[in-house]
């Protein structure tokens, strides 16, 4: 429902369960507030899962004053659980509360580890949830209903919205207000609140940079993820990466694939649509544009690639997750957007051939 037709605040209610970290209170509850500064679309409540009424952090140097669930009445609009732990338990009237606030919320939004308090409520089964990847296989063993992606910063099944955590909260609360609110707005506070950008949903917890980081330290290719990453509109083939990591090309090509699981040409690929993503997500910028900022020969290039990583076409995705969602800029977009996928072999008939 748009905010001009809702008179009254919507209230956030703050389910705390504790151990809380409190960094996923205050950048949640800091996007509510930012969006209250021009208008009061927000009232928050902070209730307590028990009978306590002072909530501590997890290091205990700050206390948050509470309502105990049991004291509460009136509406909810969202209901966002926050805090517990796998060993967390509750009691019947506790699960009781639980299930019916979550039927009776316009939303539900869980973060974290508090998706082991509303999975062991039953507020989850038969779900598509994500939670922070270093829960997601015990809550997916100790509640296999509920259908866990690890994935994702944050997942929306229907009215329930699931998020890792931290700065992925942030990413949540924002597509909430823009639900309420409106893409605009979102974008608004995401430039109050001095975000570098305003991820989608479907963003990797870890980023490809990071995870390949991981994997390769201590070898010459440590450097390697970030060196392509800051030369992403050049040519990168097999010859420039092995300067780059200073080794020999054949040494370095089957080094590569000792340590990264895939061929040169696939991986730079991958690269290019991640980057290229972050410009349809955040930017108005021409498609043919796009394709020499991230280095593609042309947009076709750019088409086939997105077809073969995210079954997607570059248009498909701006419209879902784009700076223009919901309202494209024809001017900005070619008319045909659309390839097929490419055959497994097709892009890659020479495994080592160059992606320019």
């Amino acid at each position: 429902m748009p905010y001009e037709t809702h008179v009254q605040p919507r209230v956030i209610a703050f389910l705390i369960s504790q151990p809380l970290d409190l960094l996923n209170l205050t950048c949640l509850s800091s996007v509510f507030s930012t969006a209250n500064v021009n208008r009061r679309a927000y009232t928050t409540k902070i209730l307590s899962l028990k009978s306590e009424r002072q909530i501590r952090g997890v290091d205990e140097a700050v206390i948050i004053n509470s309502t105990p669930i049991c004291e509460f009445v009136g509406p909810i609009d969202t209901l966002i659980a926050l805090g517990g732990s796998s060993n967390t338990e509750l009691s019947e009237p506790t699960i009781s509360w639980i299930r019916n606030r979550v039927t009776m919320s316009r939303r539900v939004a869980v973060v974290g580890s508090a998706s082991f308090v509303l999975a062991s409520a039953g507020a989850l089964d038969g779900k598509r949830v994500t939670t922070h990847w270093r829960y997601a296989e015990k809550l997916a063993k100790r509640h296999p209903s509920v259908k866990v992606e690890k994935d994702p910063i944050f997942v929306k099944d229907g009215n329930l919205y699931s998020t890792a955590g931290h700065m992925a909260g942030v990413d949540m609360a924002l597509s909430l207000i823009e639900d309420d609110l409106g893409h605009a707005e979102a974008i608004s506070i995401a430039k109050d609140l001095i975000l570098y950008m305003r991820r989608s949903g479907t963003e990797a917890q870890c980023s490809t940079i990071l995870a390949q980081q991981e994997h390769v330290g201590g070898t010459r290719m440590r450097d390697l993820p970030a060196w392509a990453k800051a030369h992403i509109a050049q040519r990168l083939d097999v010859s420039t990466l092995a300067r780059a990591a200073a080794m020999a090309p054949r040494t370095f090509a089957r080094q590569f694939e000792l340590h990264f699981q895939t061929t040169p040409a696939r991986w730079v690929q991958s690269l290019r649509v991640e980057a290229a993503r972050a410009h349809l997500e955040t930017r108005g910028t021409p498609l043919k544009a796009i394709a020499g900022l991230t280095g593609f020969r042309d947009e076709q290039a750019l088409r086939r690639a997105f077809a073969q990583c995210l079954d997607l076409t570059p248009r498909e995705y701006r419209e879902r997750f784009g700076y223009f969602a919901g309202g494209e800029r024809p001017d900005q977009l070619t008319p045909n957007d659309g390839v097929p996928c490419a055959h497994n072999g097709e892009a890659n008939h020479n495994r080592f051939s160059p992606l320019h």
